[in-house]
């Protein structure tokens, strides 16, 4: 008996250990996926494949099970769905369906049954739906207007609420969400505005707490919401995200997102080059800063793995990634290398 459970032991660790996690980079300029090996021990990146696209990739999310990508296929206004073989890192395309241009983010809801996608240059947010082998129904169960620029996606933890941030009009647009029928509509007093010149881009809704966090890409500078029981957002925080004495109005941010244990918020600082990290008090959800961290230049996309202890940034004007060693503790990240990844990396994605 204890041969067995030995036996037993050494299999499920053998399968454990050959799933590598795998960094992907968009590069629309190649129209491919780089694929990049993660050392889980030092953080470090080996370039292993480049898997072709039918036209010039963008951003990218996981489903709830994180068996599915899906792909932005931005000026074509297509969104694919690969089935991923966590193994090999491999990608077998299930489905492409036909959109508005840009499709600038997506992602799926709580319940997995559901792709919701925002539109930046015709200001729309679909909802198709997702079927159990991760292919995508061509027909919307929501296809509705928002205004222009329509930026990023975020839902409460419940399911029950949308929002749409958008950069040009500077405007947040709260829907209740019904995750039975695919279908979002405007809450009352649903459009929630901030001053000129902030143009809010993306949204993370925190995993615990009833509280939003986001970023101004033309204000440099994260912001901190809390949901209210209708659903609405009231804002509790706005903090910059450069330096004081970096000029007003130049530069702007780009990606930002949470760690998974609802502690920080990054966020991308373009024009300036470099990460902030911001401590969230686990009390009140106010943002302290922790430190602002040189990366490449024009730092569009960066995604933290999953382990929480690499943070990889790309580099759209240089062709690079920066490699940052995490403290999952502190929220200090200090930089540990440099890698190519080819002519304007878009977005990262890391499967495991």
């Amino acid at each position: 008996m204890t041969r067995l459970c030995t036996c037993l032991l050494l299999t499920c660790w053998a399968s454990v250990v050959m799933a590598q996690p795998f960094l992907l980079v968009s590069l629309p300029d190649a129209e491919q996926l780089a694929v990049f090996e993660i050392d889980s021990r030092t953080g470090e990146l080996t370039h292993v494949r480049d898997h072709k696209t039918e036209a010039d990739p963008g951003p990218m999310s996981l489903s709830r099970d994180g068996n599915t990508l899906f792909l932005s296929l931005r000026n074509y206004g297509g969104l694919a769905s690969y089935a991923i073989d966590h193994q090999t890192s491999g990608l077998q395309h299930l489905s492409t369906i036909k959109v508005d241009q840009d499709p600038a983010y997506h992602w799926q809801d709580h319940s997995g049954k559901w792709l919701i996608t925002a539109y930046y240059h015709t200001g729309r947010v679909s909802v198709h739906a997702v079927d159990d082998q991760g292919k995508l129904d061509q027909e919307a169960s929501f296809f509705g207007e928002t205004a222009l620029n329509a930026h990023g996606v975020t839902a409460t933890q419940d399911n029950r609420f949308v929002y749409i941030p958008h950069t040009g009009p500077n405007l947040i647009v709260a829907f209740a969400f019904d995750d039975q029928n695919g279908e979002l509509k405007v809450l009352e007093n649903g459009a929630i505005h901030s001053a000129d010149s902030t143009g809010p881009r993306h949204l993370a809704t925190h995993p615990t707490k009833p509280w939003v966090y986001g970023n101004y890409e033309q204000g440099n500078q994260a912001v901190f919401y809390k949901v209210r029981s209708d659903g609405l957002l009231t804002r509790k925080q706005v903090i910059s995200t450069v330096p004081d004495d970096w000029p007003t109005g130049k530069g702007a941010t780009a990606r930002m997102t949470l760690s998974a244990d609802g502690r920080f918020v990054y966020v991308a600082n373009r024009g300036h080059n470099s990460i902030a990290s911001f401590q969230i008090n686990p009390r009140t959800g106010a943002l302290s800063l922790v430190g602002i961290y040189p990366t490449e230049p024009n730092p569009r996309s960066f995604v933290i793995s999953p382990c929480g202890k690499w943070l990889y940034a790309g580099g759209q004007d240089s062709g690079k990634l920066a490699i940052f060693r995490r403290n999952k503790r502190t929220g200090i990240l200090t930089r540990t290398g440099t890698v190519e990844t080819g002519n304007r990396p878009w977005w990262l994605q890391i499967i495991e």
